[in-house]
């Protein structure tokens, strides 16, 4: 009884209420694999990630034999990002039940976040050819195909999910992305607000709903069809890409210093790729503050996205500022101005990662980086006397001070990006 009141519980979002119902049931019987997976799962979602694994171990142990104790195992290790186990788990699962398909399903899932589009694909028609109307696995499907590039295969899929289940929020917020990467705005905002009224907790579909208000900016709009384009690689092969355009830079900047007579040809591909690489760390956080004036925007803006246009919003205003002041007077005003449109870069980083790793680490460098910039302006202004003139007397020993802490903090501001795009694609554990 206690169980089935857990489960229903479960089934409600109640986590915390259900965990103590299936605490009540280990108590009364502590080698009961059902109470130990239902309360693996409650507290996975309450966040309590070592616990969760320990009671899934449990379960295993009590019911080898299970593969609902090793699909929950499967699901612990997914949550806690190591995709490695949970694909071991679930193989084990499958082992014990081939005709099952939410472990086909599941399976498919882990094959999407380890970034293999034709296995989840495979695992996907494993699933429906044992349940052909299984939604997750329709969603599943179509996640796929859409990663795959075959984006009308996938909304037939979805809509086929809609038909077997109409209110279903995850198959409105895979829509709403589907028709977004097509180019249908007005579909996908309209997918996108379904699926937030069936679940208003979605955080896909509210991000669904800001990326689509971005997308009334043509030149967003590019910028989109590349993130697009990137969200389909493998780890490694975003690295190719970001490398290979960054290596293909410098050699026709090189080319266009050695033969100056080829300039007028190659500054278009050498300011194309400044203007890209700047749109793609500044477009999103600019664009959300351009959506702080937008009256549907601006609520659709989570709490971090709005201090993210904070920040680097008051960091390009402040710069901005001291850039004109520096027209009229000298002084500390033309490295202030650096200091503040280079703070840019390392903020954007810090914003675009993910919490609590690696914002974490991030956050850290950044605040380090503004430190030595403070140093680098504060030294350089004591070095050059008041207001910039010429010092009383002979070159002091800030001097030197000053020039490390410049160009370390410009180094460090120029290398935050890559910093950021390294601790990024790092596979954090839970």
């Amino acid at each position: 009884m206690r169980l089935q009141r857990a489960q229903l519980l479960y089934n409600q979002g109640r986590y915390q209420q259900a965990e103590q119902e299936a605490g009540l049931a280990l108590a009364e019987d502590p080698e009961d694999p059902a109470a130990h997976v239902i309360l693996s799962l409650c507290l996975l979602q309450l966040d309590r990630y070592d616990e969760a694994a320990e009671h899934a171990r449990q379960a295993v142990a009590l019911r080898p034999d299970a593969g609902a104790t090793h699909a929950t195992l499967a699901r612990v290790w997914i949550v806690r990002n190591y995709l490695d186990k949970a694909h071991a788990a679930i193989g084990e699962a499958l082992a014990l039940e081939p005709d099952e398909p939410d472990h086909h399903a599941l399976l498919g899932r882990i094959e999407l976040l380890r970034r293999r589009w034709e296995p989840a694909l495979a695992a996907a028609e494993a699933a429906l050819a044992l349940a052909p109307e299984h939604v997750d696995a329709l969603n599943l499907r179509a996640e796929a195909l859409r990663m795959l590039g075959r984006t009308g295969a996938a909304e037939e899929e979805l809509l086929s999910a809609l038909r077997v289940r109409a209110e279903d929020p995850w198959t409105h917020n895979n829509l709403g992305w589907n028709c977004l990467e097509r180019g249908d705005r007005k579909k996908a905002m309209e997918h996108f607000r379904e699926a937030l009224r069936l679940d208003p907790d979605l955080e896909s579909a509210r991000a669904g709903v800001v990326e689509t208000l971005r997308a009334h900016n043509v030149a967003y709009r590019l910028l989109m069809k590349y993130f697009f384009f990137m969200q389909r690689l493998a780890s490694r092969a975003q690295w190719m890409v970001v490398l290979g355009a960054y290596l293909l830079y410098r050699v026709v900047l090189a080319v266009a210093r050695s033969h100056p007579e080829l300039q007028p040809w190659l500054m278009p591909v050498i300011v194309a790729y400044i203007v890209m690489v700047l749109a793609t760390w500044l477009g999103r956080p600019l664009m959300n503050l351009a959506l702080r004036l937008h009256p549907f925007g601006r609520l659709a803006l989570s709490d971090d996205e709005r201090t993210a246009s904070n920040w680097i919003g008051g960091s390009l205003a402040a710069g901005i500022a001291a850039g004109i002041a520096a027209l009229v007077y000298s002084g500390p005003f033309p490295l202030l101005a650096g200091f503040f449109l280079l703070m840019v870069f390392p903020l954007a980083a810090t914003f675009q990662a993910a919490r609590p790793w690696p914002r974490k680490p991030l956050a850290i460098y950044t605040a380090a980086l503004a430190l030595l910039g403070i140093v680098a302006v504060v030294t350089d202004s004591l070095a050059a006397g008041p207001f910039g003139g010429p010092p009383d007397g002979p070159p002091g020993a800030l001097d030197p001070i000053s020039q490390i802490a410049v160009m370390g903090f410009v180094l460090g501001a120029v290398l935050s990006t890559w910093v950021g795009n390294l601790l990024n694609s790092v596979s954090w554990k839970r």
